[in-house]
């Protein structure tokens, strides 16, 4: 760990500061961080628990591989003992008990497993957990703080139930660190001392943290009114970001040794984590009530009694207003707050950027989706669990064993007494007859007795079966209704769940015009795919080199690696009209001489490959166009694909 002084100007660290002081403050996210940055966040956060809880920390890291039973605990076999019982064994995320607090690390919240991401939004804020898996019932408190990174461009990945679990999000700056060599050494001269921990922070941190621990400051009223004025309801509102907000100002109270959440502690904390005032108040001195004006007195002269000028300034004085004093209260002792400037490298962005950052998950992200195909080759996907196996194929060697081994005991005393030995023979290592074969009792208590019910297989996630190419020639669109037409093919994709390939052809915003580009996404919900549709046309048309691309992914997809693609749908959208040969697209240099027909030749050819293609459905939507009409038939006939007309835009004259 680091040895430098830990800066609480610095917005990262004073907010893992906070979060070790408020517990509801303990699930943290933290945008845009590099993996040295977030490693030196959960070494200082570390610490800062211990401190401040008196508990043993022991941290977690999850990612893409844990399994159901990894996270909640299994049945295992017992430590040094020969008759082979099981007990219980605590996962990753049940445990934190007794004196135990778990500080549980996501380096990329994107890639997080299905089992864990599930585990997550069960157990985050949540107050009591409860667990029956495999006859065990437990119920416990969860002693657990959570720290994940992730990027803000891929936050639409992420399920919105996960994101509102976390309470409190910083932006990832950087960490001063320690000379990883000189760590390194000194971890492998001090291999014997394996139970001395190294301080990772400077002694006066240490009374920082304590001596805010101390302080219980009382929340004002207008720091509750001041919270509102920052959290606009909107179509991602939570009331846990009003309370977040507020904890967070709690705990900078506490680090200033403040008894009182101000106003003032409120923006403080807005400002750490990038809120912006949505009301601001207008600080208007209050005006001093007016007087009322009273006339002055002159004498009467019509008055039958004459006063002196004595007994009228008397007289004056009396009717005068008398004047109102407010009394001014002093405090008693005198307290002068510390200040604890923030210094900020640049503006912090949005902390919710899940509100306005577009979707690029599917509807139902924690939900595994339906299959397709039954005949699907097995192992495919990574594993997140186990589970009934139904066929032979794809089993589970340890948890089918492990399953088997809870019944051994009742299965070898019923096949002892089914031929004819007592189960007592067991007792006196006697012989039984077992299919006309002599045992000894006590290697039949040896034997793994399996039935078909103990068979286990790997429950895998998930990978796209089907896949959307689509191959868009931007230079004949101008005319014709090609949204609509398109439109049935990308529900398709979007209901069966399918990866989608876009080959531009002809598009304004190719970095090369003579070449074609691919944009390969999970689904069609990914943004780049609707961004590309939305693109102009250019002046080439490299459309042979555009169905070059799609017959190299279509052949990756369909015939390379586990996870191979069961069925593809390609739809062309072209008028035919390549005008740039194969060639000069693979060498990105213009022709020399005139092409003539050279460009469709080849792509014509291209297209006969496809054809050949097995497992592949393809589709030619005809733009229609007024010359040379007969290229999209072509182009269909060569695929070997059906061909449907777009709408066009304005009706064509007819020769007479």
């Amino acid at each position: 760990m680091s040895k430098a002084t830990v800066d609480l100007s610095n917005p990262l660290i004073r907010g893992l500061a906070c979060a070790a002081l408020h517990p509801g403050l303990r699930s943290i996210l933290v945008f845009d961080a590099a993996i040295s940055t977030l490693q030196v966040a959960a070494q200082d956060l570390t610490w800062m628990l211990k401190q401040v809880t008196g508990y043993q920390v022991v941290p977690v890291q999850l990612g893409v591989v844990e399994t159901e039973e990894d996270l909640w605990g299994g049945l295992a076999l017992q430590q040094r003992d020969a008759k082979g019982s099981f007990e219980w064994q605590q996962g990753l995320l049940s445990g934190g008990r007794e004196q135990e607090l778990r500080l549980v690390v996501i380096p990329d919240l994107t890639r997080l497993s299905l089992p864990a991401a599930r585990a997550c939004v069960a157990l985050m804020g949540s107050e009591v957990a409860y667990l029956e898996r495999h006859g065990h019932r437990d119920s416990w408190q969860p002693n657990l703080c959570w720290l994940a990174g992730c990027s803000r461009s891929e936050i639409g990945l992420v399920s919105p139930h996960l994101l509102d679990r976390f309470a409190l999000r910083l932006a990832g700056q950087a960490l001063a660190t320690g000379d990883r060599t000189e760590a390194i050494q000194k971890w492998l001269e001090e291999t014997d001392k394996q139970d001395e921990e190294e301080d990772a922070l400077l002694p006066e941190w240490v009374g920082t943290l304590q001596q805010a621990g101390l302080f219980h400051p009382e929340v004002t009223l207008e720091a509750q009114k001041r919270v509102l004025d920052y959290i606009s309801p909107t179509d991602g509102y939570s009331v846990r970001r009003e309370l977040a907000l507020l904890r967070l100002a709690e705990a900078n109270a506490q680090l200033s040794k403040a008894d009182q959440v101000t106003a003032q502690q409120v923006d403080q904390a807005a400002k750490m984590i990038g809120l912006i005032l949505i009301k601001p108040h207008l600080d208007v001195d209050p005006k001093e009530p007016e007087q009322p004006i009273q006339s002055e007195l002159t004498p009467d002269s019509n008055s039958p009694i004459r006063k002196t000028g004595a007994e009228d300034q008397a007289l004056m004085e009396e009717r005068a207003p008398t004047p109102v004093q407010e009394p001014v209260y002093a405090s008693d002792t005198i307290k002068t707050l510390p200040s604890q400037p923030i210094q900020m490298d640049g503006a912090i962005a949005n902390p919710y950027p899940e509100d306005t950052t577009p979707v690029q998950r599917e509807a139902a992200s924690l939900r595994l989706p339906i299959r397709r195909f039954k005949n699907v080759v097995s192992g495919r996907g990574a594993i997140v669990g186990v589970e009934l196996a139904t066929i032979p194929q794809d089993l589970a060697i340890v948890s089918t064993l492990l399953e088997a081994a809870k019944y051994q005991q009742i299965r070898q005393t019923a096949l002892l007494e089914r031929y004819g030995s007592p189960s007592s023979l067991v007792e006196f290592g006697r012989e039984a007859n077992l299919d006309g074969e002599q045992f000894s009792c006590e290697a039949v208590t040896r034997l793994l007795i399996l039935q078909p019910t103990d068979l286990r297989r790997y429950r895998r996630a998930v990978v796209p079966e089907q896949m959307l190419m689509l191959v868009m020639d931007y230079t004949c669109l101008r005319e014709c209704q090609w949204q609509a037409a398109l439109l049935p093919y990308l529900q398709w994709a979007y209901v069966e769940r399918a990866s989608l390939c876009l080959i531009q052809v002809g598009a304004a915003s190719a970095a090369q015009e003579l070449q074609a580009a691919k944009i390969v996404a999970q689904n069609v919900l990914v943004p780049r795919i609707s961004n590309g549709l939305e693109v102009g046309g250019g002046q080439a048309t490299p459309l042979a080199h555009g169905l070059h691309l799609a017959l190299q992914t279509l052949r990756h997809a369909l015939q390379h690696g586990r996870s191979a693609v069961r069925q593809a749908v390609l739809v062309v959208v072209s008028n035919g009209r390549g005008n740039v040969p194969l060639k000069a697209s693979q060498m990105n240099q213009k022709p020399v001489k005139p092409v003539n027909r050279q460009g469709i030749e080849d792509a014509l050819q291209i297209a006969q490959q496809i054809a050949d293609l097995k497992q592949v459905e393809a589709v030619v939507l005809n733009p229609q166009p007024k010359y040379y009409a007969d290229l999209p038939v072509k182009l269909a006939q060569a695929l070997g694909a059906k061909i449907a007309a777009i709408p066009s835009l304005r009706n064509w004259e007819v020769d007479g």
